[in-house]
């Protein structure tokens, strides 16, 4: 089970509040992270990083509401 699946699964449990406010933390870190490095390589994972965090957040947020 990936870690987006056991996290769908606690949204869907309840837990959503936890979960989304976990997801924006760790989108806040590699924001963070991405400010904070003058290395292009690393700037570009953390965005990389970063879109599949937000996209995982919105199909849970969606999963959830609908």
């Amino acid at each position: 089970m990936t870690r987006y699946e056991r996290n769908l699964k606690d949204a869907q449990e309840g837990n959503e509040i936890e979960v989304l406010k976990a997801y924006d933390q760790k989108i806040k870190e590699q924001r963070t992270r991405q400010n904070a490095s003058k290395n292009g390589f690393i700037r570009t994972a953390c965005q990389q990083e970063i879109d599949r965090l937000m996209d995982e957040r919105n199909r849970i947020e969606m999963a959830v509401a609908g």
